[in-house]
């Protein structure tokens, strides 16, 4: 495999036909798969086959090298996130929102993965080295049920492989305590860093997930959606566990020279008094569900890039209890909890992100992202240096703002039984179960959806500079911005 270099600096570049037409836009690190070269010097280019598309890039733009790669998927109101890691070409993936059938577009997190690897990588089937769930919200686990299961509600199916599969130790039982037994106790894990102190006394869940045993043959039943989850997981992943911030790095993903490295950040499991561990109840199931999610950080170079889950404030101020503030310090953040406004302004200081990246859905009842985390991820972020050295404002980017539609009027319609039979769009009207009045209207007066471009946020970095891309309305080029890593400016 081939990947596509920075371009002499424009970190984009068209692929050309033979005829030197534009077929479409390609992205620093973008793969390539090689058909062809010819020419000589300056002006060798390459035949290759990229996006699905087949054409010509000079040969200067062509490197072997990949880099770290995240991909964000607009996958509503949710979370889903791909990942690889350069030094393995491995790939990782993080959530992956609720089930493509629940979608309003019936497509998911599983429909950009299936693309990713069968049609842009042009494997035989999807390889995931780890599969990560932060919590269990179906807005986070839903679109796993189509991963494992490799089928799509279009009929279309893949291969699938995992091999490791982490979680944050929490379930969703059907009765009784539906997030795990809980327990009063004393916990005797430090908290050094909390301002004012956690109290050692509390409920905590001791009720805890952890083997494929766990998943696949459960002492209580699990409610709902999990209980699809967790019948999956009893079988296809390799290896099951839960992650905590006892671990400190994924693994066989410590530090190492060259290489991406992945920090485990949260949940916190707490040593108890009573004997084993436990996770702080904060408040409600709610709150306690998505406050102990999964927390990555991932460095690469001087890059640091962060994944938080559907973090609140009473889980940030765990976390900053238990680590020291600077370890949550990114280049780009992944805005907590789709933009909620149940934050800490001390964890936003904490991040200091130079780009925060929300993923939030249309036509929910949460209205993410908040004005107040946009505005606070703005203020407390960190300035930084474009390619060129001059200083940049923090960047904030969301999956539904990126989101765009393309809307016509219909022209002619006709009935879908046999014999079809057409009619002109002024002759008849529709109805709609969103409609709160349930009138009718004129067809002709109703501009349609007739194409959609996701609102897919790219984020790509070789630890030294960090690409932040999504696809521009109406074409298929991208709106990009570049800055660098790991460098406050002067």
């Amino acid at each position: 495999m081939k990947y596509l270099n920075d371009a002499g600096g424009r970190y984009k570049l068209p692929l050309k036909s033979d005829e030197g037409k534009t077929l479409c836009t390609l992205l620093w690190g973008d793969p390539l798969q090689e058909i062809a070269r010819e020419g000589s010097g300056a002006a060798e280019r390459v035949k290759v086959r990229a996006r699905k598309r087949t054409g010509w890039v000079p040969a200067s733009t062509v490197s072997d090298s990949g880099l770290l790669e995240i991909y964000v998927i607009d996958v509503g109101q949710g979370d889903g996130v791909l990942m690889r890691t350069p030094q393995d070409d491995a790939w990782h993936m993080i959530d992956a929102g609720i089930r493509a059938s629940a979608q309003m577009t019936r497509k998911g997190a599983a429909n950009f993965v299936r693309w990713k690897f069968i049609d842009d990588l042009r494997r035989d089937k999807v390889t995931l080295k780890n599969m990560v769930v932060t919590h269990p919200d179906a807005d986070h686990y839903g679109g796993m049920i189509d991963l494992l299961s490799g089928a799509l509600p279009d009929g279309r199916s893949f291969g699938i492989e995992v091999q490791n599969f982490w979680h944050c130790g929490i379930g969703r039982f059907k009765d009784g305590d539906k997030l795990g037994a809980l327990r009063s106790d004393t916990s005797i894990t430090p908290l050094p860093h909390a301002s004012p102190p956690l109290k050692a006394e509390a409920r905590f869940i001791v009720e805890l997930l952890d083997g494929k045993t766990h998943f696949g043959r459960p002492k209580r039943p699990f409610a709902g959606d999990f209980a699809a989850l967790a019948k999956l997981v009893g079988k296809l992943p390799k290896k099951v566990n839960n992650l905590s911030q006892a671990d400190n790095w994924l693994p066989g993903y410590a530090p190492a020279p060259g290489a991406a490295a992945i920090r485990v950040l949260g949940p916190v499991q707490e040593k108890l008094a009573g004997g084993g561990k436990g996770m702080r109840w904060l408040s409600s199931e709610s709150v306690t569900r998505n406050g102990h999610s999964v927390v990555l950080r991932v460095d690469y170079g001087q890059a640091r890039l962060l994944l938080t889950g559907d973090l609140n404030t009473a889980s940030q101020r765990l976390l900053l209890g238990c680590h020291p503030a600077a370890e949550f310090n990114a280049d780009v953040a992944k805005g907590c909890h789709h933009g909620s406004d149940d934050i800490d302004l001390g964890f936003v200081r904490a991040m200091a992100a130079r780009a925060t990246v929300i993923s939030s859905g249309d036509n929910e009842d949460y209205a993410h992202p908040r004005p107040r985390v946009m505005g606070a991820s703005a203020r407390y972020g960190r300035e930084s240096l474009d390619a060129d050295g001059t200083a940049m404002p923090p960047l904030l980017y969301s999956t539904e703002l990126a989101r765009s539609v393309g809307l016509d009027f219909a022209s002619h319609a006709r009935t879908v039984a046999e014999p079809k039979q057409a009619f002109p769009p002024a002759a008849l009207e529709v109805d709609f179960d969103a409609s709160p009045e349930g009138r009718y209207r004129r067809l002709a007066w109703m501009p349609m959806a007739t194409d959609l471009v996701y609102g897919l946020v790219n984020v790509r970095t070789d630890g030294r500079h960090i690409l932040c891309a999504t696809m521009k309305e109406g074409s298929s080029d991208f709106d990009l911005q570049v800055f660098q890593a790991g460098i406050d400016p002067a």
